[in-house]
Formats: structure tokens, sequence, C-alpha cells
């Protein structure tokens, strides 16, 4: 379903006088994307009722990143979650119901209207709460999407609103670097809206922090390489920053990276592929390879076309396998192992 300006307009179908109580809400650990996106929609629900009460929550908080730009632009994230009395509820960046662990149960149950702004594809954990759902698979970030929506609804758009989404946007598109014309258009426009390229670069350059490095060390003694003809796959197993190292091996080469890890009772994976090999092959990494792997296993999975993760009660090797069938199914090409 296309994303129009009229679909935009519905936000937040519900009637300004009866906006008393909103929550806001992003996925576990949520990053510098879905911080931005939910500043942005705070922002917005202000202005259509100042009297409105809105709060803003992430199972476990924020990520590193996220935190670094909290401290810039400063809103409260709570990490207990009670939406029973709730007029509306946002979810913004998650395209999934396990990303909110707990809370995705007071989400079917309650009675609040239910809205969800992603550019992640649709699962049916979405579908089946989603009062109203603004998502275009097809946008960088969930905060260019909120741009779209302040545009539709003539809201103002302040400065730091502004300079939020440009970070939101950016971090989301690599630095711009899997944007298309529309996203650079919309940069173009928030940066006339005051926001800042330079200041936005600042803050998200970050040093890597000493177990992230031995991560990645710990990860590449564990590689393993594959080959679909002239594909090259790279596959590691760390407990930590899966997604990190998963980048870390596109760094050296690989057409995909899956590094996957035990996170209690559960192993979770990050993929990460080049712009190059979706191009070429048109394999969508959430919809086709995660989606399909983590449901063996009755687990969980999805994301970006270039970047997805899962969540699975299997073993690594379980879960590694599951990726390799799932990729090579899709890509109708036998996948070897390199000695």
């Amino acid at each position: 379903m296309k994303l129009t300006s009229r679909r935009l307009n519905k936000f937040p179908l519900i009637e300004p006088k009866r906006l008393n109580d909103a929550v806001i809400i992003c996925h576990r650990n949520a990053d510098v994307d879905a911080y931005c996106s939910a500043y942005a929609v705070v922002n917005l629900l202000k202005q259509i009722n100042p009297e409105a009460h809105v709060e803003v929550a992430s199972p476990k908080g924020l990520d590193t990143l996220a935190r670094r730009v909290q401290k810039k632009f400063n809103i409260e994230v709570t990490t207990s979650l009670d939406i029973s009395k709730a007029d509306l509820v946002v979810v913004v960046d998650t395209g999934d119901l396990s990303l909110l662990e707990s809370w995705g149960n007071q989400l079917r149950s309650t009675k609040s209207t239910r809205i969800f702004i992603d550019h992640h594809p649709l699962t049916k954990s979405t579908k089946s709460v989603a009062d109203l759902f603004l998502i275009d698979e097809d946008a960088s970030s969930a905060s260019e999407i909120i741009y779209r929506l302040f545009k539709a609804k003539k809201a103002e758009l302040k400065q730091d609103t502004a300079q939020a989404l440009l970070l939101g946007i950016l971090y989301d598109s690599r630095h711009l670097t899997i944007a298309d014309c529309r996203t650079i258009k919309i940069v173009t426009e928030l940066c006339g809206k005051g926001a800042s390229l330079v200041s936005s670069r600042e803050l998200l350059e970050m040093s890597l922090r000493k177990s992230e490095i031995i991560a990645r060390m710990k990860a590449a003694q564990r590689l393993r390489t594959y080959r679909a003809k002239d594909l090259i796959i790279a596959v590691t197993n760390v407990s930590s920053f899966q997604a990190s190292v998963a980048n870390a091996l596109l760094s050296l080469g690989a057409d995909v990276a899956i590094a996957v890890g035990e996170y209690g009772k559960r192993v979770r994976g990050s993929l990460r592929s080049t712009q190059s090999f979706y191009l070429k092959t048109g394999v969508h990494l959430g919809k086709d390879v995660t989606q399909k792997a983590a449901s063996m296993f009755k687990g969980n999975g999805g994301g970006h076309s270039t970047a997805a993760s899962l969540s699975s009660q299997c073993t690594i090797d379980e879960a590694i396998t599951s990726v390799l069938y799932a990729l090579s199914e899709k890509l109708q090409i036998e996948i070897k192992k390199l000695s």
C-alpha cells in the first residue's frame, strides 16, 4: 500500500480534544533512528494538543549512540510501561512485536488507538494490532516518514526537530550511502530548516569501545567463509555486538555477512549485505531470509533489504544452517563452504 499524504493525514486517528495521554514506543535497545523518530513525534503531538501528556518508552532503553544523541536532544525514556490508560499509542521503527518483548501483550489487549510508523515490512504480529499503519518500505528510515508526516499535517518543524530527523536519516541510511533521490531531497529540505550535516556527522561519529573491538577480533578468529558462484558469504558467531561484527565483515569484502550468538536461552543474529548484492540479486534480507529462517524454529526475524536480524530458540549451528538454507533457496544457487 502506497503511503500517501491522505493516509498520513489520518494521524493521530483520534480527535485532538481526546488526546490526553499518549505513549510513543521504540524497539528494545532503541537506536538513533528510533529515538529521533520518537523525539519528533512528541513535538508533533504537542502541536496537535499542547495539553497532552506524552511519554516515550523502550524495553531496555537506548543503545550507546542513541544515549549520546539523547544528551543533545533530551527527552526522558522509560523502561517500565503501563499503556492501559493511554488514549494513543504510537510505535515507531518496530517491524515485529517481539522487539517490544512483554509489551507486545499489552498492545494486543489495550483499547488504546494504536499506530505503527515504520520502514520495515509489516509482519503478522503488527498487522493484527494496528489501527493505522504508516509504512513505507522504500524510505531510508522511520525519521524520513515522520518528516513527511509533518509536511502532510502542515505542522511547524522547529530547528531542533529538523536536526533530530536528519540524525535519524543519516544513521539508518549509513550516512546516505543507501539513500535515493527522495531521501536526498528531504535532507536538503531539513537543512533548509536549519539542520546541519556537519553537526550530525560529528554527533554520530563514535570510536569503538574496547569490548566491541575484542568482539570483532573473536569473530574474525571464528570466521567461516562460503561461496555462491561469485558471491562471498562470511559467517561467524560472537556473543555480543553482532551488528557491528557483520558490518566489519562487509568491510573485508563479503557480499553477505552473518553474525550470530547466544543471548540467554535464545540465539540472536544480525545479517548485513552490500547494496550491490541487493541490486544484483533482489534478495531482501528481512523478508526473504531472516523471516523464513526464524520461522523454522518458531522465532522472529525481519528488517531491511540490506540489514536484518533474527531471534530463535535453537542452537547457533541451527540458526546458521537455517539462514544459509533460506539464502540459497532464494538465490537458487548452492552455497558451498570454502576450505
